[in-house]
């Protein structure tokens, strides 16, 4: 299975954690949204205060921004290998600030790991379509899902 996901400007150290990871987020994506691709970028401080103000209205930073290009609320016809392959444009963006994660990982107890794969999936599951913060209709389906995808990414 090729990757669904790729990464930039992530710093060394944060690529070492994160590899292990990328098949079974792979799968997550295409069992969530089909075989689409999703880039997540990492950003420092100032950038995702500004995009947070900027798209969401909201001053101050945040761990993660979401952005969907695609259709968000229905599952993506798995498109061929060929059409895959030619495919450069994201279904979907995550933007993540590591300074925000860092310090989320000490409020909730979490390792940095745990709280990078957290964000991560709750990404990859409001790409899905899934809406806890708008729309609560989901919410509960939502967070037990990041949980059992979670369990099954530290399972090893």
């Amino acid at each position: 299975m090729e990757e669904l996901l790729r990464f930039f400007e992530v710093p060394e150290e944060v690529e070492k954690i994160l590899s292990p990871y990328k098949k079974k987020l792979s799968e997550i994506i295409e069992k969530e949204i089909g075989r689409v691709l999703i880039h997540f970028i990492f950003v420092d401080t100032e950038t995702i205060s500004e995009m947070n103000m900027d798209y969401r209205g909201k001053e101050g930073p945040t761990d993660v921004l979401t952005f969907v290009y695609g259709n968000s609320h229905e599952k993506v016809e798995n498109p061929g290998e060929k059409e895959f392959e030619t495919t450069t444009e994201p279904y979907a963006e995550g933007y993540i600030c590591l300074d925000i994660v860092k310090k989320n990982a000490e409020e909730y107890g979490n390792t940095f790991e745990q709280e990078l794969l957290t964000v991560i999936v709750h990404s990859i599951l409001h790409m899905a379509g899934y809406d806890h913060e708008y729309d609560t209709t989901n919410a509960e389906e939502m967070f037990q899902k990041q949980e059992m995808y979670l369990k099954n990414l530290f399972a090893e």
